[in-house]
């Protein structure tokens, strides 16, 4: 029997699900166009969220994280972007000071970690992207974010 051609036919579409990335940060946009949402919606994968929805979201920073928080989304991810998908730097946050409400869905790029360099229960907007991961769960991808200043 002839293998050649399934073979051939496999590495073609592993091949083609590789040319995928993780998304860009988009142009500039203003920040009124990202969407108001609470931490808690988006741990509860709320229903009304959708993949690349913009959204800005209030959040005490936590830690990046050393593990991978989606494992079981790590190889099939790394078929499709195999050169992005461990430059994700995954982070946690909590919903309040008191360090209730964990999420730990929420990624930024090597070069906004550099930027940014949150500090550990700093309390900040993040704004940016859902984007899905499989299935139905969605991670925040993070545009921008800014600090809160308490007066």
């Amino acid at each position: 029997m002839n293998y050649r051609l399934p073979s051939l036919l496999l590495g073609a579409l592993l091949l083609a699900a590789a040319c995928g990335q993780v998304r860009p940060l988009p142009p500039e946009l203003p920040l009124a166009d990202y969407t108001p949402l609470d931490l808690a919606q988006l741990r509860e994968n709320s229903p009304e969220l959708r993949a690349g929805q913009l959204v800005q979201i209030r959040a005490y920073f936590w830690e990046f994280l050393s593990y991978d928080p989606v494992p079981q989304h790590y190889y099939f991810n790394q078929l499709r972007h195999p050169l992005t998908w461990q430059q994700l730097e995954w982070f946690a946050l909590y919903e309040s000071s008191a360090m209730h409400g964990y999420f730990d869905l929420a990624v930024m790029s090597p070069a906004q970690r550099r930027q940014f360099q949150p500090k550990r229960l700093e309390h900040l907007v993040l704004f940016g992207e859902l984007v899905p991961m499989g299935g139905s769960r969605l991670y925040l991808q993070t545009h921008y974010l800014e600090r809160v200043v308490v007066d």
